[in-house]
């Protein structure tokens, strides 16, 4: 049907299939722990309270209480989401008519506007560089069940911080990228780690990387002071974030399993400490090592090394959860559509490979079925007698598959042969 159409109007009917089809899941399905976060949180904020303290369910809203009163939920985020949530429950508020799925509609819009937007700009990118693969970055992105999943049925915003990542790689002004980078940051942590890249090209820009990382600091600090919310509340809790472990979709998930065989001993917290914040200084070190190859000035070396850095953190992250691969799967579309089509099938098995795990970890997406399934975790628990080793193993070989082609990739990109020859775009 798409290809009849011409330029504009198949552009559009991709953009429009691809909204719908997230919208049609938008509703009634949610993650029991982070979609219910967000309905907690939006409450909260309209009230005037403070969410990142004790987020009691919403009596009429709330659709899970896998959170205890004596570990209840705190977000480990920059106030961008807090508020964003806020706002939403202030209109859900005077058009919801006090119907709950009218407030889990508004939650998934911007959700999935940024998930369409980022889309959209990927397009755009290619477009610019090799016009005769746009459409297919295009359709790639709208209609992986990935996505639509990660976006449209989980209610995870990463595409949005990506999204401003994108922005700030197509903006022509070194005071704009470094504005945007920021922005994508204040949005979710993530994208610190594209802090340098995108706004480092020569010597004397290092105020712009003052800029990206310091607005985000400077806007959080504001909002705290001004909403009286304990600014060391946040700071212990992203920190306990930046280096958590356990299950994860990476090799680091070896010890979980391994423990859960009886092979492993659990590890000495402080080890899991220490391995958690690995990834920090692999960062730093392939950010030097990407300058030095690729450099940034460039398109190509700008998006080869958000590539590589992106990788490092994938591959020496102690916890990597599913949505982090939207990160590197937007950049290797990319990649694949303007300067590296043998990488294709790299890029697909990856998606599918993150996909398989996404499935796997949430028991064959019963659980996004909570807000109109309540009793999801007893069927998780019967699945879990029936099935639970087969469940494990396929978590452990598809998380340690997603770092096996992490690191090919990685080796791939950085490969001497591998620098990009045609003209400087």
């Amino acid at each position: 049907m798409l290809a009849s159409l011409g330029g504009r109007h198949r552009i559009a009917a991709a953009l429009l299939l691809g909204f719908l089809i997230r919208e049609i899941f938008s509703f009634w399905t949610g993650h029991p722990s982070d979609f219910e976060l967000w309905v907690r949180l939006g409450y909260v904020l309209s009230y005037g309270g403070d969410p990142y303290g004790v987020l009691a369910p919403v009596p009429g809203l709330s659709f899970a209480s896998v959170f205890s009163a004596q570990n209840a939920a705190t977000i480990s985020y920059l106030p961008f989401w807090p508020l964003v949530t806020g706002l939403i429950y202030a209109v859900y508020s005077v058009v919801g008519f006090g119907n709950r799925f009218a407030y889990y509609f508004l939650l998934k819009q911007p959700v999935i506007v940024g998930d369409v937007g980022l889309a959209y700009l990927l397009y755009s990118y290619v477009s610019d560089k090799n016009p005769r693969r746009a459409v297919w970055v295009l359709l790639f992105w709208l209609l992986s069940p990935f996505t639509v999943i990660v976006s449209g049925i989980w209610g995870m915003f990463d595409s949005i911080a990506m999204a401003f990542i994108m922005i700030s790689v197509m903006s022509k002004s070194h005071m704009k990228s470094a504005f945007w980078t920021g922005v994508a940051i204040l949005a979710k942590s993530v994208p610190i780690i594209y802090a340098v890249p995108t706004t480092i090209k020569r010597a004397r820009d290092s105020f712009d990387l003052l800029i990206s990382v310091g607005l985000p600091a400077v806007v959080s600090f504001v909002i705290f002071m001004v909403m009286g919310w304990p600014i060391s509340k946040i700071s212990s809790d992203l920190l306990s974030a930046a280096g958590k472990g356990g299950e994860s979709m990476s090799v680091w998930d070896s010890f979980v399993y391994l423990n859960y065989l009886g092979i492993l001993q659990p590890l000495n917290p402080d080890v899991y400490r220490i391995l958690g914040f690995l990834w920090i200084p692999a960062v730093l070190v392939f950010t030097f090592v990407a300058f030095r190859k690729f450099r940034f000035e460039t398109d190509y070396g700008l998006i080869q090394s958000l590539i590589v850095v992106t990788l490092a953190f994938l591959i020496f992250k102690g916890r990597v959860t599913e949505q982090y691969a939207i990160y590197l799967l937007a950049l290797s579309a990319i990649d694949v559509a303007v300067w590296n089509p043998k990488r294709k099938n790299m890029l697909l098995l990856t998606m599918f490979v993150a996909l398989v795990y996404l499935v796997s970890n949430n028991y064959f997406l019963i659980r996004f079925l909570s807000p109109i399934y309540p009793n999801f975790a007893e069927v998780e628990l019967t699945l879990y007698h029936l099935i639970g080793p087969i469940r494990y193993a396929v978590n452990f070989l598809s998380g340690g598959t997603f770092t096996y082609l992490n690191v090919r990739y990685l080796i791939t990109a950085l490969k001497p042969n591998s620098q990009h020859r045609r003209k400087a775009s």
